[in-house]
C-alpha cells in the first residue's frame, strides 16, 4: 500500500504538471490565434496601401512593406508598384492577383502578395525569442518550486495522518492513555478528535465494566458462600436439614438466579440487533396487567396502589415497557419504605406506604393523544440522598440503604434501556416531604 507521503506529493506533481500542460496549450492557442489577427491585418494593410497607389498615380508612394513580395497593378494589369522593384511586365506566376476597389466599388486596379511570414520580421523574431526564453524560464521555475515545496506540502499533510494512524494503532493495542494531536487539514483532525473521544468513551466503558465484573462478583460471592457454608455444616452434622433452613438457601439461590436472569435480560437487551415490536394498546388493560401482577406483593406489604390514566391508548413494545414499570413500581415498593429512604437500584427498605403511577401527555391537556407518552411512578418513602442520584440507573449500583434490600441492582438499568430503546427518557427526582418520582417520556411515534 502506497503511504499518504508519496500519493500526496504524486498528485501534487501530477496537478503541477496539468497546470503546465494547460497554460502550454494556451499560450499555444494564443499565439495561434495572434498570428491569424497578425495576417489579417497585414492583408488589410496591403490592400490600403495598393487602393492609395491606384487611387492617386502620380503622387509619391506610400512606404510598403518588405517582409512579403507586393506587386500592384492598374486595371490593364500593368506593374505600376512593387516592393521588388518596378518593371513593365504583367503578372508574376504563381501569385493570384486580388482586385482593389474603391468606395463606389469601381476597380481600381489588382494587387498580389506572397505569404506573409511572420517569423520573417526582425522585431518579430525578437518577440518570439523573449517570448520562448520567459516560457522556458518559467517552465524551469515552476518545476524547482514543485520539486520543494512539492514534498513538504506533503509531509505536511501526512504527517498528522502518519500520527493518527499510529495513534490508533496503539489503541488497538490496548494503549488507551494517549491523545492523538488534533492538528493538520480538518478531516486529519476530525478523526483524530474522533478517536480521542473513542479513547474516551473506552477508558470509561472499561472502568464500567471493571466495576461491573466486581460488583457482579461480590453479589455472587455473598450468597455462594453463604449456600456453601449452610451446606457444609449440614454435611459435618452441625446443622439440621430443617425447613427453616431449606428455605433460607432457597431465598439465596433465589437471590442468585435473579441475577443471572437481570444479567442476561440487559445483554440481550443491549444487543445492537435488538428491535422494539412497536404496537398500539389499551393503556387501560395494561395498567390493570400491572395491578394484578402487584396485587400479591401489594397485599403482603400493606401498600397502597394509587392509578391515574388520562390517556387512552399506549404506542410501543407493550412487553418491554410492562417490564420497564414493572421494575419502576418493583423499586418503589421495595426500597421506598417508611423511614428508611428511597433509592435507584435499591435503597431503602420496606413498610406501608403509598405508591402511583400516572399516565398522561406531556405538554398536552389531559386526555390529549398527540403529545409524547409520560408514565411517573410516585412513593411517598424519604428522599434518596444526594449522592445517590446521579447513579441510580448505573449497573449493580446499590445505594448506602439498599445494602440488605432485595434486588439484583439491575431494575433501573433494564428500564432506562428500554426507554432508550423507544428513543424517551428517564429521570429521577427526590426531595425530603415530596417522596420520590421516577418519570419516563416516551414520544409519539418511538422507535
Amino acid at each position: 500500500m502506497n503511504s499518504m507521503f508519496r500519493l500526496v506529493l504524486a498528485a501534487f506533481l501530477v496537478t503541477v504538471l496539468v497546470i503546465l500542460g494547460v497554460l502550454a496549450l494556451g499560450l499555444f492557442s494564443g499565439y495561434s490565434r495572434s498570428l491569424t489577427a497578425w495576417s489579417r491585418e497585414r492583408q488589410v494593410s496591403v490592400e490600403r496601401s495598393a487602393r492609395q497607389i491606384l487611387s492617386s498615380p502620380g503622387q509619391e508612394a506610400p512606404l510598403l512593406p518588405l517582409d512579403v513580395p507586393l506587386f500592384i497593378y492598374d486595371r490593364d494589369r500593368q506593374l505600376v508598384a512593387s516592393n521588388r522593384g518596378v518593371g513593365r511586365r504583367r503578372e508574376v506566376e504563381g501569385m493570384p492577383l486580388l482586385p482593389v476597389r474603391d468606395s463606389d466599388d469601381t476597380l481600381l486596379g489588382y494587387y498580389s502578395v506572397g505569404a506573409a511570414q511572420f517569423q520573417a520580421d526582425a522585431a518579430n523574431q525578437a518577440l518570439l525569442r523573449a517570448l520562448l526564453r520567459g516560457a522556458v524560464a518559467a517552465l524551469l521555475a515552476a518545476t524547482a518550486i514543485a520539486l520543494v515545496s512539492g514534498p513538504l506540502l506533503a509531509r505536511y499533510l501526512s504527517r498528522p495522518a502518519a500520527q493518527v494512524a499510529s495513534g490508533i494503532d496503539r489503541m488497538a493495542e490496548g494503549n488507551l492513555d494517549i491523545a492523538l494531536p488534533e492538528v493538520g487539514v480538518r478531516e486529519i483532525s476530525g478523526i483524530a478528535r474522533s478517536a480521542n473521544l473513542l479513547a474516551e468513551r473506552l477508558r470509561r466503558e472499561q472502568s464500567i465494566r471493571t466495576q461491573w465484573v466486581q460488583d457482579v462478583a461480590h453479589d455472587l460471592r455473598s450468597p455462594v458462600a453463604m449456600i456453601k457454608a449452610q451446606l457444609e455444616a449440614m454435611a459435618d452434622g452441625v446443622y439440621q436439614a430443617d425447613a427453616t433452613r431449606l428455605k433460607r438457601l432457597m431465598e439465596e439461590l433465589g437471590r442468585v438466579e435473579t441475577l443471572i436472569n437481570d444479567l442476561d435480560e440487559l445483554m440481550r437487551l443491549e444487543a445492537p440487533e435488538l428491535k422494539p415490536e412497536i404496537s398500539t394498546f389499551s393503556a387501560a388493560g395494561f395498567l390493570a396487567g400491572l395491578r394484578e401482577r402487584f396485587a400479591d406483593i401489594l397485599a403482603e406489604t400493606g401498600w397502597t396502589l394509587e392509578e391515574r390514566c388520562a390517556v387512552d391508548h399506549i404506542t410501543g413494545d407493550e412487553n418491554l415497557l410492562y417490564r420497564a414499570l414493572s421494575n419502576l413500581l418493583s423499586n418503589a415498593i421495595h426500597h421506598g419504605g417508611s423511614g428508611q429512604g428511597g433509592s435507584g437500584n435499591g435503597v431503602g427498605g420496606q413498610g406501608g406506604g403509598r405508591v402511583r403511577c400516572t399516565l398522561t401527555r406531556g405538554g398536552t391537556p389531559e386526555g390529549a393523544e398527540d403529545g409524547p407518552l409520560r408514565i411517573s411512578v410516585w412513593n411517598d418513602g424519604p428522599p434518596v440522598p444526594p449522592e445517590d442520584l446521579p447513579r441510580v440507573f448505573d449497573r449493580l449500583y446499590r445505594g448506602e440503604y439498599a445494602r440488605n434490600t432485595p434486588g439484583s441492582g439491575l431494575g433501573l438499568t433494564i428500564a432506562r434501556r428500554i426507554v432508550q430503546l423507544h428513543g424517551g427518557t428517564i429521570a429521577m427526582d427526590s426531595a425530603a416531604g415530596a417522596g420520590t418520582t421516577l418519570t419516563i417520556e416516551i414520544p409519539l411515534n418511538p422507535g
